[in-house]
C-alpha cells in the first residue's frame, strides 16, 4: 500500500513511526509545510509540495482542523484524501474520493504510542474506498469500526470529556499537592483504579466520593480549602452535576 502523509505535528509524528514500522506499506513522502527537500533518517522523503506524478493510494491528512479544506485540494485528481480529525465533517473534503481515520487516542510528542491497541473509526463517501482504510488498520494491527460524522462528532465531544477536561483537574490537583509539599504520585494508583474498575462496572456505578453521599460537611471544608475561584466554581459545579445524577 503506497501512501502519502502530510502534515508533521504531533499526530502527525507518531503516524509517521508507525507507517515506516510496517513492511507492506511504502511511505511515498512526508509532505511537511515550510521543510526544505530532504530525506528522513530512514529515507523517506520530506517536501513541501505532493508528487502529482506516483499517485498514492491514500493521502493521509494529519493537519490541523482548520487546514483540512484547503489542504485536501492538493493531492492529484480522483486520489483518495482522508483526514484524520474527530471534530471535521467528511464533507469538508470537497471530493468525490474522501474519507475519514480517526483514531481514538490522545498523541503527545513523548508518549509511546501502540497503535495497535487504538480503535480506528473509519468513514468514506465511496463504498469502495473502505477496502482501503480497512486495509490500513488491519496492517497497522488494530480494529476499525464504521462511524458517520454526526457519531464521531460525539464521540469526540465524549472523548474531551474524558481526556481533556479530567487532565485539566489533574493539573489543577498537580498544584494542590506541591503547594503542600505532596507528590502527584500519590494519586497515581487512585487513579489507576478509577480506570481498571470501568472494566467491570458503567462509569455511573463507578462513581464514589462526597458529592453522591451528600456528604455536605465535606463538601464544605473542600470548598474553603481552594484558594482559587475558578477551581472553587468547578467542584461546586461538578458536586452539583453528580447530586443530580443520583436523584
Amino acid at each position: 500500500m503506497k501512501i502519502t502523509l502530510i502534515g508533521n505535528g504531533k499526530l502527525g509524528k507518531h503516524f509517521y513511526k508507525v507507517l515506516i514500522s510496517i513492511g507492506q506499506i511504502q511511505l511515498l513522502e512526508w509532505v511537511v509545510r515550510s521543510e526544505k527537500e530532504c530525506k528522513t533518517p530512514e529515507g523517506i522523503l520530506m517536501t513541501n509540495k505532493i508528487n502529482q506524478h506516483e499517485i498514492s493510494d491514500i493521502y493521509l491528512l494529519a493537519v490541523s482542523d482548520n487546514s483540512i479544506k484547503e489542504v485536501a485540494k492538493l493531492p492529484p485528481n480522483d486520489s483518495l484524501v482522508v483526514h484524520t480529525s474527530g471534530a471535521i465533517s467528511l464533507e469538508e473534503i470537497g471530493r468525490d474520493r474522501a474519507g475519514v481515520f480517526y483514531p481514538i487516542q490522545t498523541f503527545s510528542e513523548e508518549s509511546n504510542i501502540n497503535f495497535s491497541k487504538i480503535p480506528i473509526g473509519i468513514e468514506s463517501k465511496q463504498i469502495q474506498d473502505l477496502i482501503h482504510l480497512k486495509k490500513l488498520t488491519k496492517l497497522i494491527g488494530t480494529k476499525s469500526f464504521l462511524i458517520n460524522s454526526s457519531q464521531r462528532e460525539h464521540l469526540h465531544l465524549a472523548a474531551v470529556l474524558v481526556n481533556n477536561f479530567t487532565n485539566h483537574l489533574f493539573v489543577e490537583a498537580d498544584i494542590i499537592c506541591k503547594q503542600n509539599n505532596l507528590s502527584f504520585d500519590l494519586l497515581k494508583p487512585l487513579l489507576k483504579e478509577t480506570i481498571e474498575k470501568l472494566n467491570n462496572l458503567s462509569p455511573e456505578q463507578s462513581q464514589t466520593g462526597p458529592a453522591i453521599r451528600n456528604d455536605s460537611e465535606t463538601i464544605s471544608k473542600h470548598i474553603k480549602l481552594i484558594t482559587k475561584n475558578r477551581l472553587k466554581e468547578i467542584y461546586k459545579v461538578l458536586t452539583s452535576a453528580i447530586q443530580e445524577c443520583n436523584d
